[in-house]
């Protein structure tokens, strides 16, 4: 696994002119590669940082933001199943780098909450997306990395995998468990296609039909 790599991301953000684009633009300043579209209300960077501190700092304008486009071939992982008595979920999406500076694999870029203080945990993909009986349905491990928490009980994952195929991925799962035991799965979630960078220009959510800032409120995150 090696770190960094830049993957393009796409927000819708509620930009109101001129004066709106220049703070986001501020905000993410050093950030890398900053286009703004003020009439789609579209902000475009590309960047090696995680997406959910891209979209804190277009956020600590006022102005809120939906991702809506992440690199090129995309999938995601809403980490939410489990223990009842569980709060560990999350979001773990990953994007095909293999136009990136030679490298090849999938940027795994994901925000796992509700774990341990300053503990060591494991982000492991396993063989199927069976979630019949929770996470001890979903198969044996197909990749495995190790994630680590911050003082809030908060895992940030941003890493390049060489071994992983996006398009291979789809369908499988994504489960937490402790470093020191495999065996028990904390939290999972079935990896789906998600939207690359310019597929996704929707204003009405087709699966309930609110709107992308109606939705935005619902986020786990």
């Amino acid at each position: 696994m090696l770190d960094g790599g830049n993957i393009k991301m796409e927000f819708a953000a509620q930009i109101r002119g001129e004066e709106c684009a220049t703070a986001v633009r501020s905000a993410l300043s050093g950030t890398g590669t900053v286009t703004i579209d003020v009439d789609k209300g579209s902000v475009l960077v590309e960047t090696s940082l995680p997406w959910l501190e891209v979209h804190r700092r277009i956020e600590a304008t006022g102005r809120r933001a939906v991702l809506t486009g992440f690199g090129g071939q995309s999938a995601v992982a809403m980490v939410d199943h489990g223990n009842e008595a569980s709060n560990v979920r999350g979001v773990v999406r990953f994007c095909t780098v293999s136009s990136v500076a030679g490298q090849r694999g999938a940027v795994v870029d994901g925000t796992i909450d509700g774990l341990t203080p300053n503990g060591s945990y494991r982000l492991n993909v396993h063989e199927c997306g069976d979630l019949s009986q929770g996470c001890s349905s979903v198969g044996e491990v197909y990749d495995s990395c190790e994630i680590s928490t911050d003082e809030r009980g908060r895992a940030t994952v941003r890493l390049v995998n060489d071994r992983l195929d996006v398009s291979d991925l789809i369908g499988r799962s994504v489960v937490i468990t402790r470093a020191d035991n495999a065996g028990e799965r904390l939290s999972c979630g079935i990896i789906a296609r998600s939207a690359g960078i310019y597929e996704n220009y929707k204003k009405i959510c087709a699966c309930d039909g609110v709107t992308i800032w109606d939705e935005r409120n619902k986020s786990v995150l």
